[in-house]
């Protein structure tokens, strides 16, 4: 038998590191993970999975199958259906039993109580409700339709294939939604899943240690609690029930934390009262008031580890870097900036851009400065250099100096744009670092004045280093040709 595991549940988290749906934390693990580790129980070796294009980071969680001694294969729809990627994936015989699961649900099954193919495995609450697992033919995978969804899944399977419903098993763990990823680690810590795998000791019953934990003498642990490796609880802390927190944490002094997941690396600061939320790092979910906080006061919520000293030593060298170069060309852009009031060159603008990274709220965006002579984007094809050089790289030295823009990375918006931009190109935009150069510029292509690209995101400091290297050599080779052409046409 061979498993195909569709993730068709792409929401992510904002934060590096962290990710919701199929990828948010269950206990000490991914979920996905979970779902994996159940699926080779079952004796499947060969996993298949169908992805959307929001769903690469899991080929990169799981590898290539090896730890579990199986196989996995990764199969995209690019911006379609994950279900559209069930059309890719090669089957062998027509009567092969192929196990379909869905990435964000884990069912108490058993693979033998499907008598008949296919057999759709379901739970009945206040309504039948299907797991998203079921045992079918390889040949009823070929004839699924384009541009289905789950629901239609579900009917097509039942009505066009005649299956069968097992409603056998307690409603299945769930990470759809946050409500659903809270309760899924309260009934995995009060072992309402036999055979879920949890890491570290339990110390008391329902309360679960990992390795290198430190807990205060006046810490209170209430059942069921889990606390993930490296974290740190302080003085008159409590954490449950129903509470868990993952690796390498940090609970400051007199906090309440009961009914809520904490992310990995995430601090929580002193003397708050935690319940039903979702914490990740700077970002806080309340799932009792329905609100969802980006951004909130380091003082409180925040990440544990900061900003990598590599990062910070690297844009302290960008912004030095940038203070000496404008100290050098003061002489030129005065010069430029005389020749703007003479109507030689472009007028001198300055416009408000956002900066970057930010949270999603509007009312909640910074804004710095930016100046340039003409048009705030000179195109730099290859005849285009030095004039992006002295009409918009130079005048950008200061903002660069101040922090608020890179050397390398994507190209600064207004708030106007932003907010006639598309969603999700917006959150790519606000999760992103801006720069003065584009990565399409550097590749001797022309900007795209439209372009949402995360590809400039903070990008690593020898990269950056050689695109700035291949920037200035050829300003200074456009320089070089334009005063050997001038010497050619002077008279002897």
């Amino acid at each position: 038998m061979r498993a195909i595991v569709i993730s068709a549940n792409p929401r992510r988290s904002q934060n590096p590191g962290a990710a919701w749906g199929d990828l948010s934390p269950l206990v000490d693990r991914p979920f996905l993970q979970h779902v994996v580790e159940c699926t080779v129980s079952h004796g499947v070796r060969c996993l298949d999975f169908a992805l959307s294009e929001e769903s690469q980071a899991i080929a990169a969680t799981l590898g290539d199958g090896t730890r579990w001694g199986a196989e996995f294969r990764y199969y995209s729809a690019g911006s379609r259906s994950a279900y559209d990627a069930l059309k890719l994936i090669p089957l062998g015989s027509p009567d092969e039993e192929v196990l379909i699961a869905h990435s964000d649900r884990l069912p108490l099954i058993q693979l033998n109580a499907a008598k008949s193919l296919p057999t759709l495995f379901c739970w009945k609450g206040t309504k039948l409700s299907w797991t998203g697992w079921a045992v079918i033919r390889a040949s009823d995978i070929r004839r699924v339709p384009e541009g289905i969804d789950e629901r239609g899944l579900f009917a097509f399977f039942l009505d066009e294939c005649n299956g069968t419903i097992c409603e056998d098993g307690p409603r299945p763990l769930n990470a759809g939604s946050y409500e659903d990823l809270i309760d899924a680690n309260r009934r995995a810590l009060m072992r309402e899943f036999p055979g879920l795998l949890v890491g570290g000791k339990e110390v008391q019953p329902g309360v679960w240690v990992a390795r290198n934990v430190t807990i205060h003498p006046t810490a209170r642990l209430a059942p069921p609690a889990f606390l993930g490796e490296n974290s740190r609880v302080g003085a008159m802390v409590q954490v449950g029930p129903a509470a868990s927190i993952g690796k390498d944490c940090m609970i400051e002094r007199e906090t309440f934390v009961s009914d809520s997941v904490v992310c990995g690396g995430s601090y929580v600061g002193r003397q708050l009262a935690l319940r039903g939320v979702v914490v990740d790092r700077s970002r806080l979910i309340s799932t009792r008031w329905g609100a969802e906080i980006e951004g909130v006061d380091d003082l409180l919520l925040g990440s544990v580890f900061g900003t990598p000293w590599r990062t910070r030593v690297r844009r302290a060298c960008g912004r030095g870097a940038a203070a000496v170069a404008l100290i050098l060309a003061s002489p030129c852009l005065l010069v430029l900036w005389v020749s703007s009031t003479l109507g030689i060159v472009p007028t001198l603008r300055r416009q408000s851009m956002v900066r970057t990274p930010t949270v999603s709220e509007p009312y909640r965006w910074k804004m710095f400065p930016l100046w340039s002579f003409g048009a705030r984007q000179v195109p730099c094809d290859r005849a285009g250099w030095a004039r992006h050089f002295f009409f918009c790289f130079l005048p950008a030295l200061p903002s660069i100096a101040a922090g608020y823009l890179g050397l390398v990375g994507i190209r600064p918006h207004t708030k106007e744009e932003l907010e006639q931009a598309p969603v999700s190109g917006r959150a790519t935009y606000l999760r992103s670092r801006v720069g003065v150069l584009q990565f399409d510029s550097l590749r001797n292509a022309a900007p795209d004045n439209d372009s949402f690209s995360a590809d400039g995101a903070d990008t690593g400091w020898r990269e950056a280093f050689t695109r700035m290297t291949l920037y200035v050599g050829l300003v200074l080779r456009d320089l070089l040709g334009t005063l050997a052409l001038v010497r050619r046409r002077q008279p002897e």
